[in-house]
C-alpha cells in the first residue's frame, strides 16, 4: 500500500462510504473504487464487503484502521512541520526541566520569549535530571535544563548561571528575625529537604558538615515546591532553591543560607545536533532572567 492509496482507504474507512471518500478527496468515486479494489489485489485479503446493498469494512480492515490513524496524523503533523519551517522556523519548541526549572525558572522564561515571538509554541515536559538528559539525547527534547548535573552520551553540558539556596520559613517564624539563617540556626526546628542520596542533599551534607552540625531531615522531599507547601502547612523549615520564591506562596517568608550553597543552572543539547534558531533563544531568555534574580 503506497502513500495515496492510504490516504483514500482511511478516507473510506473514516468516511463512511466510497462517495462521501470521494468528495472529501475531490476525486471522483470510480477513482476511489478502482484504487480500493487495487489494495485489495496487492494485499491479498478484502478491505470491503457488501452487505443489503452496501459496502462495510472487513475485520481486516478495521485492524488496519489504528495504524493508518497513526500514520496520518503523523503525516498531517509533518506537513505543518514543513510549512512552519518554510515561514521561517519550526514553530515548536520541546523543553525537557527537573522540577525546580520546570516549575519556576522555565515560565519565567517563557514568558519573555513569548513576548517577542508570540507564534511560537513551547512544550515543557517534568521530569528527574537524568531523564531530561535521557530525553535531549534521543530526540524528544529540543533541550534540556535541571538544576544538577547529568551526564549521558552524546549530551552537551553547559552552566547558564546558578541558583542560590534559601531557608524558607513560615510568617513570624524565629528564624526569620535573623539577616541570614545558618546550619546551627537552622538545625533546632524541623527540617524539610533532599535526601542525602541527591545532589541537593549532598551539597547541603557538605554545607552542615563544614559548620559542625547535623544535618537532621524529618521529612524528605525531591522537588523544592513539595518542600514549601509543606512549610506553608506549618511541618518545619525547607532549604530549597531561590526561584522557589517566584512562586508565590502565601505565609511563607525566606532568609538566604549562609554558608552560600549554589545549584548551577544546567543546559544539556544535543552534542551533534545544531539548535534551531528560536531554540537558541529561549536559551537566551533562560539566560537573562537566571541572570535577574541572581541579582
Amino acid at each position: 500500500m503506497n502513500p495515496r492509496q492510504l490516504q483514500i482507504f482511511h478516507a473510506v474507512m473514516r468516511c463512511g462510504t466510497i462517495t462521501a471518500a470521494a468528495d472529501f478527496l475531490g476525486i471522483t468515486q470510480p477513482a476511489v473504487s478502482k484504487a480500493m479494489q487495487a489494495m485489495e489485489r496487492g494485499l491479498g485479503f478484502k478491505l470491503l464487503r457488501p452487505l443489503r446493498g452496501r459496502l462495510y469494512p472487513t475485520p481486516e480492515a478495521e485492524r488496519l484502521l489504528p495504524d493508518a490513524d497513526r500514520i496520518m496524523n503523523e503525516l498531517s503533523a509533518f506537513q505543518r512541520l514543513t510549512g512552519e519551517v518554510r515561514a521561517g522556523g519550526a514553530g515548536l519548541i520541546r523543553v525537557a526541566a527537573s522540577s525546580a526549572s520546570a516549575t519556576a525558572l522555565l515560565p519565567m522564561a517563557t514568558a519573555l520569549f513569548r513576548k517577542a515571538h508570540p507564534e511560537i509554541r513551547v512544550s515543557s515536559h517534568l521530569a528527574p535530571a537524568r531523564d531530561v538528559a535521557a530525553a535531549v539525547a534521543d530526540g524528544q527534547a529540543d533541550f534540556g535544563i535541571s538544576l544538577s548535573p547529568a551526564t549521558v552520551p552524546g549530551v552537551a553540558v553547559r552552566t547558564l548561571g546558578a541558583a542560590r539556596m534559601v531557608v524558607l520559613a513560615p510568617h513570624g517564624h524565629p528564624l526569620l528575625k535573623h539577616p541570614v539563617a545558618t546550619p546551627a540556626l537552622v538545625a533546632p526546628y524541623p527540617l524539610i529537604s533532599f535526601g542525602s542520596d541527591t545532589y541537593f542533599g549532598q551539597l547541603l551534607d557538605e554545607a552542615f558538615d563544614s559548620a559542625g552540625v547535623r544535618r537532621d531531615v524529618c521529612l524528605q522531599v525531591t522537588m523544592s515546591i513539595t518542600a514549601a507547601c509543606h512549610v506553608r502547612q506549618g511541618l518545619g523549615v525547607a532549604l530549597a532553591d531561590h526561584f522557589t520564591l517566584e512562586l508565590g506562596l502565601a505565609g511563607i517568608g525566606w532568609r538566604p543560607f549562609e554558608p552560600t550553597v549554589l545549584l548551577p543552572v544546567t543546559l544539556m543539547t544535543d552534542a551533534k545536533a545544531p539548535l534551531s534558531r528560536h531554540a537558541a533563544g529561549f536559551i537566551r531568555a533562560i539566560e537573562k532572567v537566571v541572570r535577574e534574580k541572581a541579582r
